[in-house]
C-alpha cells in the first residue's frame, strides 16, 4: 500500500472512531459464554435489578482513539440475567429450591496505558429462596474480576460468566432449613431499589461519627476505623496547578520532629485530618467520600509516566498520540470494595445518556418532612425516596411514556414524554398527605443539576 493510501485510511479510521456513532450503548453479550456451573442444587427464578442507578454497567472505550462508550446489558440487566441463567441452569425437578437473585451492584470498567488495556468488573448479589409464604433472603455474594490484555473490551462477557459462576458457587453452600427461619419478604420488597443489601455488614468507619486524627496502616485499620493516633500528625496543602486539578491541593502529611523538621507519612493505606479522610492512591493523598454504603474517590489515572515516550517507539506518531491520551493524570472516579478494599475503576454511567436512552432522575428536595416515598414506575415500585435522596434509571422505550407514581391515599401520578440524549429530572415537592403541593412535576434540566448538587452536597456536609 502506498504511504498517502495509508494515511488516508488511517485518518479515514480516526475519523470514523470519533464520530457521533460513539455514542452508541456497548452491549455485553452473554450468549456464547458458558456458564461451567456443574450440578446446580438449585434453579434461577428471576434476576431482579436492585441498584440505585440502572442507567448502564460502566464504561468501555472503542477504536483507536480509546472513545469512551456506555455499556449495558440488552434489553434490561435484569431480562438479559434471567434469561442467560435460565438457559444455563435448566428448572430440573420440580422439588429442586428455586432462588430470586437481586443484583446491588454490576459494574465494568478499563483503564489504558501504553503497552497494555486492563479490564475490571464487579459484580455483588443478594439471593432469596423462593417458598411458598414468600421470599426468604439466604446469602449475600460477591466477586471481583480483573485482567490485562492488548484489548480487552471483548473480555468483558467472559468476566461476567466467571463472576456469576463464582457468586453460585457460594449459593452451592446455601443452608435451606436456615434460610426458611428468615423474614417473608414480597416480590415488590425484593423490587426495591437503593435498599441496603441485608446480609451487608456495617463496618465502624461507614457508621462511627468520630473521626481521630491519625493513619491507617492497613485497609482493615481503616475499615474498623482504628487509625494510628500520633498527635503530631500535621497537613500541608500546596495548590494543584495542572489542568483539571484547578480548585484542588496536593495533601502532604507529615509529623513533626524533635528538631524541628518535617517526617513525611508513607507506606500508609491513608490517614484522617480528624474532619476529611485520605486514601494514598498512585503516588497520591486524596479525599474520599461516602456513596451507596462505600467510599469512592476522585484521583489520577497513574499511567507510566515513560507511557508517551514508550509509545511513539513502539507505533510512530499514532502510538505516541494515543499513549499521551492515556498519561494526563486527568480526574477519574475510583470505588472502594468494603469487603476486599479492591480499588476499582468504575465511572458513574448515570451522567451519561445516548440518542437512544433518556435518564429520568427523580428527587426528593430537603424539607419534604415524613415518611420515605414509594415510587413506582409503570405499576412497579422502584424504590423509596426519603428527604434529600435521589434516583437515577434509563428508560428506552420511544413508543409509550413513563408513568411515575407516588403511593399513597390516593395514589397520585405523573406521565409525560421524556427528551432521549439528555437527563429529565423530576421533582417530589411533598408526601402523599399534603395536598398544598405539586405531588410530582417535571423541571428544568438546569434547575434539576443545581438541586442534585444541593443534594449531593448536604449528605456529604451530613456525613452520609
Amino acid at each position: 500500500m502506498n504511504r498517502p493510501l495509508l494515511w488516508g485510511l488511517i485518518g479515514a479510521l480516526f475519523w470514523l472512531a470519533s464520530s457521533p456513532s460513539r455514542a452508541q450503548v456497548y452491549y455485553v453479550d452473554l450468549a456464547a459464554q458458558p456458564l461451567n456451573l456443574p450440578a446446580s442444587a438449585f434453579a434461577v427464578e428471576q434476576v431482579l435489578d436492585g441498584r440505585p442507578n440502572r442507567a448502564g454497567i460502566g464504561t468501555v472505550h472503542r477504536g483507536l482513539n480509546n472513545i469512551p462508550q456506555v455499556a449495558g446489558l440488552h434489553p434490561t440487566v435484569a431480562a438479559a440475567l434471567t434469561a442467560y441463567l435460565q438457559a444455563q441452569l435448566p428448572p430440573g425437578t420440580a422439588d429442586k429450591p428455586r432462588l430470586v437473585l437481586v443484583i446491588r451492584q454490576l459494574q465494568l470498567a478499563e483503564e489504558i496505558t501504553a503497552l497494555y488495556e486492563k479490564a475490571s468488573l464487579e459484580l455483588a448479589l443478594d439471593a432469596y429462596v423462593h417458598l411458598p409464604d414468600g421470599y426468604h433472603y439466604a446469602l449475600s455474594a460477591s466477586d471481583f474480576i480483573e485482567g490485562k490484555g492488548m484489548e480487552t473490551t471483548a473480555r468483558h462477557a467472559p468476566n461476567l460468566a466467571l463472576a456469576l459462576r463464582h457468586c453460585l458457587a457460594q449459593c452451592q453452600g446455601i443452608n435451606w432449613a436456615k434460610s426458611a427461619e428468615q423474614p417473608a419478604r414480597s416480590l415488590a420488597y425484593l423490587e426495591q431499589t437503593g435498599r441496603l443489601a441485608e446480609g451487608t455488614p456495617v463496618y465502624p468507619i461507614l457508621v462511627d461519627s468520630v473521626r481521630k486524627k491519625g493513619y491507617f496502616p492497613t485497609f482493615l485499620a481503616f475499615r474498623n476505623n482504628q487509625p494510628e493516633v500520633r498527635p503530631a500528625l500535621l497537613v500541608e496543602a500546596v495548590p494543584r496547578k495542572a489542568k483539571g486539578w484547578e480548585g484542588t491541593s496536593e495533601v502532604k502529611p507529615y509529623f513533626a520532629t524533635a528538631s524541628g523538621g518535617k517526617e513525611y507519612l508513607r507506606n500508609a493505606w491513608g490517614f484522617s485530618d480528624g474532619r476529611q479522610l485520605y486514601i494514598f492512591h498512585h503516588r497520591h493523598f486524596v479525599p474520599l467520600e461516602k456513596k451507596n454504603g462505600t467510599f469512592g474517590f476522585v484521583g489520577f489515572s497513574g499511567a507510566d509516566p515513560g507511557a508517551v515516550s514508550t509509545g511513539a517507539l513502539v507505533g510512530g506518531a499514532i502510538g505516541g498520540a494515543i499513549a499521551a491520551g492515556a498519561t494526563n493524570d486527568q480526574p477519574t472516579p475510583y470505588t472502594v470494595n468494603m469487603v476486599t478494599g479492591d480499588i476499582s475503576l468504575f465511572d458513574d454511567p448515570g451522567l451519561v445518556a445516548t440518542p437512544d436512552t433518556a435518564l429520568l432522575c427523580i428527587y426528593r428536595r430537603a424539607g419534604t418532612a415524613g415518611p420515605p416515598v414509594q415510587v413506582l414506575l409503570n405499576g412497579k415500585p422502584l424504590g423509596e425516596l426519603a428527604d434529600n435522596q435521589f434516583l437515577t434509571i434509563p428508560w428506552t422505550d420511544k413508543l409509550h411514556e413513563p408513568r411515575l407514581c407516588l403511593a399513597g391515599t390516593p395514589e397520585t401520578c405523573f406521565g409525560f414524554l421524556p427528551e432521549f440524549g439528555k437527563t429529565n429530572y423530576l421533582r417530589i415537592s411533598r408526601t402523599p398527605a399534603d395536598a398544598s403541593k405539586p405531588p410530582l412535576e417535571q423541571v428544568t434540566a438546569k434547575g434539576g443539576e443545581f438541586e442534585i448538587r444541593q443534594l449531593k452536597a448536604r449528605a456529604k456536609s451530613r456525613g452520609k
